[in-house]
């Protein structure tokens, strides 16, 4: 019996999942709310009984869409920034390779957390809550990176994520040859300046 549940409870875990991913690329390529929950069902392969009992409304399902994706995010940030440790400026460098990494094809439609932003205005929506908190934690990471490099205040941060944010936005409209292309070179630019500054 202990296997047994073990096996159903894989079965149950995987037909999550599978309910995730569907609706994780529907939302991403679509919009979050131009899917439906008919849509996803469809998709999916599943029925509505099915995906309720994983999910029981559709803003579950869109959390658990940008939870996963946060993780995602964050593990890959995390990663970078600890191979460069106690080299905040390298690590600062790191972080905006991290972020073009995400420009490759297939992130078509820039950040999945400013989108869900344009869709949810709503400020005490939960989907608006964690959003905003995504990019506060952005701006965090970098700031303290900055305060490391020497920096004292939040003006290298707070240009740095204009520039982050610009490129991730332009995306959709221009592709990654358009503005998106100058992260790299107006970032590095923005780091070296500063930090030449501060060096002085």
């Amino acid at each position: 019996m202990h296997k047994e549940g073990k096996v159903k409870e894989m079965v149950r875990a995987s037909a999550r999942q599978h309910i995730l991913n569907v609706a994780s690329e529907s939302f991403y390529r679509e919009g979050i709310r131009s899917v439906g929950i008919d849509t996803i069902v469809e998709r999916a392969g599943v029925s509505k009984a099915t995906l309720y009992r994983h999910f029981p409304t559709k803003d579950d399902l869109v959390m658990a869409y940008l939870q996963e994706q946060d993780h995602i995010n964050w593990e890959h940030f995390d990663e970078v920034i600890a191979e460069k440790e106690g080299k905040p400026k390298e690590q600062l460098l790191a972080l905006i390779d991290a972020t073009i990494e995400m420009l490759e094809p297939g992130y078509h439609r820039g950040c999945h957390f400013l989108n869900a932003l344009a869709e949810f205005s709503e400020e005490d929506h939960p989907v608006h809550l964690l959003a905003v908190e995504y990019n506060r934690a952005i701006r965090q990471r970098l700031s303290r990176l900055t305060q490391l490099a020497g920096v004292n205040d939040d003006t290298l941060t707070d240009q740095l994520m204009l520039v982050i944010n610009g490129a991730l936005s332009s995306v959709s409209v221009y592709g990654f040859s358009g503005p998106a292309a100058q992260l790299k070179a107006l970032s590095t630019h923005l780091i070296e300046l500063y930090l030449g500054q501060t060096n002085e």
